[in-house]
């Protein structure tokens, strides 16, 4: 889980660069804080004529006989301070922000890796548009807050303890009085800053409906468009955009809100203490040239306070951040088997059989049920039913993307447990109906990333029915296909889907609806060219058109819920 224990171990990884960090944050402080000192030696010592140490100790080094002169050095110092304090700023941040970016990736990749593992049936009921939301907006506002714990908060610590120190030397009895005063209005906003992230974790939920339902209206515009819904997906898009600008208005409002209130009593009690310092003054108790300095340092405790104050309100938001992150983290994954026995080794094919097989959703929504099925090695068995019957589910059984809820599946004879769901995915092809590319060249979407010849890719486009039709492009394999495959009609699409795992040389193959888009001519020269291809192989087919299932060597009947009632109801009678 993300959490800020995680992000402790993650930081320690760094340790190094946390530590070079932090001394320059040290030396920063230190060279930088004093600089307003010079302000009460110069007004006091130069202007005023009062005897002081400045003076004297210049005067060791060189022998100044203007005023002009003292002027001039101070002014060359505090140049030179400013310049080392910046460059040294700029190499801390270079430090912090390496750290913090590697961390960023290391939570990427820990969201991405469980995400892979995620069992497909929780998987499938997950909006693709909420998962980027999550991977983006809450990342960030996680990093955000690491951002600043590690790089600013020291910075900001150290620099309160510098003009705290400063100021207790001026004059203690008045930096008493800030220094007593700010710590109880940052107290006060800490527990405004709760409800300020509760309102910023429900903007994010509002961010997520509105990604997801935006990310699914765009994927399948073709289809709204179709259906005459478009003015129904905009209204329902436009409603969670609504739902943002309600809870982001709400969300920034609060905050500005509370952050207004805050600098307001931060300036009240600053206003207090630069009245108080005039005060003494005019008693006697303290130089001009001190009250100027205390002045300019009244005006430096501000940005570390509200700094400060911004940390805690990062701080609930990374809390709740985590909390959204971890609502992934939280999805169970498939079940991880040790391959022990490799049935397919050596084989041409394999058999297979289910035993008392149960697969449900969830507790209210069982789509199988002690299901039993056997198939022989090189067996063609085409799987029919209604729509709900489960045939779909069980192809994903079968290749191992939903796991069971109870029995046994064999390949050869040895069950999962012993094989182990990656073997298996290596030997069992798996054609959709509806197969998804990728916005990139055929070459890509056939190899997905695996190395084939350009003469392997064609000749499983030859029989596949597309080795025409590709090379007749001018780009041929180096065409780009568009998003999910835009600029290849359906058909085509199902036939690039079909090459695509004759590439991998699977030893079972399974043909979810995988020619529902061909004309009958098509796919009569396509199963014809198959035919040498699955000769030896085991085949299953989930079919609805019955040329299809007439060339199985057996059907099998997937059944309803109400189909089965129905029958139940005719044994009884």
């Amino acid at each position: 889980m993300i959490t800020f224990d995680y992000l402790i171990q993650q930081v320690r990884y760094h340790k190094k660069s946390i530590i070079i960090a932090n001394i320059i944050a040290v030396f920063l402080t230190i060279i930088s804080v004093p600089i307003p000192l010079f302000i009460p030696f110069l007004v006091d010592e130069v202007l005023l004529g009062k005897e002081g140490s400045f003076i004297a100790t210049v005067n060791q080094f060189i022998e100044v006989g203007s005023p002009e002169y003292y002027i001039l050095i101070v002014f060359v110092l505090t140049i030179a301070i400013r310049a080392i304090s910046v460059v040294l700023s700029i190499v801390r941040k270079a430090y912090i922000d390496r750290v913090v970016e590697d961390i960023r990736l290391n939570i990427r990749k820990k969201m991405l890796a469980h995400l892979s593992n995620v069992s497909m049936s929780e998987y499938d009921m997950l909006g693709s548009g909420a998962v980027s939301s999550k991977m983006t907006t809450d990342i960030a506002s996680v990093m955000k807050f690491l951002s600043g714990s590690i790089g600013n908060i020291t910075v900001q610590v150290l620099t309160l303890i510098g003009i705290s120190v400063i100021l207790l030397y001026l004059n203690w009895q008045l930096a008493l009085i800030i220094l007593v005063l700010n710590p109880l209005v940052i107290k006060i906003f800490i527990g405004a800053f709760k409800k300020v992230s509760k309102m910023m974790k429900e903007r994010n939920k509002a961010i997520s409906s509105f990604t997801n339902s935006l990310t699914e209206s765009l994927e399948l515009f073709n289809q709204i468009r179709v259906q005459n819904r478009e003015v129904h997906f905009t209204d329902t898009v436009n409603a969670d955009a609504k739902d943002i600008r309600d809870r982001s208005y709400e969300f920034q409002l609060t905050a500005k809100r509370t952050m207004s209130i805050s600098r307001v009593l931060l300036r009240y009690s600053n206003d207090l203490f630069k009245m108080i310092a005039v005060y003494l003054v005019f008693l006697g108790d303290m130089s001009i040239g001190e009250m100027l300095a205390i002045f300019v340092y009244a005006g430096m405790v501000m940005p570390p306070i509200h700094m400060i104050i911004k940390f805690v309100q990062d701080y609930h938001d990374a809390k709740e951040g985590m909390d959204r992150l971890n609502d992934i983290l939280r999805l169970s994954v498939e079940p991880k088997y040790e391959m022990k026995r490799d049935p397919f080794e050596e084989l041409t094919t394999a058999s297979i059989e289910l035993k008392n097989v149960t697969f449900a959703y969830d507790e209210n929504k069982t789509v199988l049920k002690d299901f039993n099925l056997k198939i022989e090695a090189g067996e063609k068995v085409a799987i029919t039913g209604e729509t709900g019957s489960g045939k779909s589910t069980l192809a994903n059984i079968l290749i191992g993307l939903y796991s069971i809820s109870s029995g046994e599946i064999f390949y050869n004879g040895v069950e999962v447990k012993e094989i182990g769901y990656e073997k298996i995915r290596e030997h069992i092809g798996f054609v959709l109906q509806s197969p998804l590319m990728f916005n990139a060249m055929l070459r890509y979407n056939l190899s997905l990333g695996k190395e084939y010849s350009d003469e392997e890719m064609f000749n499983a486009l030859k029989i596949a029915q597309l080795y025409d039709f590709v090379n007749e492009l001018p780009e041929k394999l180096d065409t780009i296909v568009g998003k999910n495959g835009t600029k290849l009609s359906g058909g085509q699409r199902q036939r690039l889907s079909i090459a695509r795992v004759l590439l991998d040389n699977p030893k079972v193959i399974i043909f979810d609806e995988s020619t529902s888009s061909l004309d009958n001519e098509t796919e009569n020269k396509l199963l014809e060219a198959l035919n040498p291809y699955i000769a030896d192989k085991t085949v299953i087919t989930i079919a609805h058109r019955q040329t299809t299932i007439d060339k199985a060597d057996r059907v099998v009947k997937l059944k309803t819920k109400a189909e089965e009632k129905e029958k139940m109801k005719k044994e009884v009678a």
